[in-house]
C-alpha cells in the first residue's frame, strides 16, 4: 500500500510547475515555477504591507498568497492563451483545492482559495492585484535580461496597466 504524502511532499510539486505564460512567450533560460512565483508574491506583499497603510488582514493575505496556486498541482497552469473555458478551468481548480484541503484536513485552504477567486474582500482584491503585478515585474526582469523580447513586458504591462500603475505608486 502506498503511503500518503505529507503536506510538504504535496506542495513540493509546485517547484515543478513551470509558469506556462513564459513557455508560451518563448522566454529563454530557466523559467519561473509556481513555487518561485508564490515566494516572490509573499515577499512583495510583506514589503508593500510594511511600507503602506493598507488596512488589510496581513496574515490572511499571506495565507491567501501561499494557497492561491495549490490548485495547479492537479489542474496545471492554465493561461488565457490556452483557450480553456473559464467554467471548466474553475471546476478543475476547485476539485484540486477540495482534494488537498480535505486530504490534509486544512479547510482554510479551500476557504481562502474561494475568497481569492470571488475577489470581493480587500485582501482578495489586493492578492489578485499582486498576482498580476508580480507577472508584470517578472516579464520586466526577463525582458531586461534579454531572455524575453521587450514586447513580453509591454504585453504584460498593457494588459494590467491600471493595476501595475496602482502598485507602482505604492511605496516599495
Amino acid at each position: 500500500m502506498k503511503n500518503k504524502k505529507t503536506f510538504y511532499e504535496e506542495i513540493f510539486a509546485l517547484k515543478n510547475v513551470i509558469r506556462r505564460g513564459w513557455v508560451l512567450r518563448n522566454v529563454e533560460g530557466r523559467l519561473e515555477s509556481d513555487a518561485e512565483h508564490t515566494m516572490s508574491m509573499i515577499l512583495l506583499a510583506l514589503e508593500l504591507m510594511h511600507k503602506n497603510n493598507l488596512h488589510i488582514d496581513e496574515l490572511k493575505v499571506l495565507k491567501m498568497v501561499a494557497f492561491h496556486e495549490l490548485c495547479e498541482i492537479d489542474a496545471g497552469d492554465v493561461t488565457p492563451v490556452d483557450n480553456v473555458d473559464k467554467k471548466i478551468k474553475y471546476e478543475n481548480e476547485l476539485r484540486a483545492i477540495e482534494r488537498i484541503s480535505k486530504e490534509y484536513d486544512m479547510p482554510e485552504i479551500k476557504e481562502l482559495w474561494l475568497e481569492f477567486e470571488e475577489n470581493k474582500t480587500p485582501e482578495a482584491q489586493f492578492v489578485k492585484k499582486l498576482d498580476k503585478f508580480d507577472a508584470v515585474m517578472q516579464a520586466k526582469t526577463y525582458s531586461e535580461k534579454g531572455l524575453a523580447k521587450p514586447e513580453v513586458y509591454d504585453e504584460f504591462y498593457q494588459n494590467s496597466k491600471k493595476i501595475a500603475d496602482e502598485m507602482y505608486s505604492l511605496k516599495v
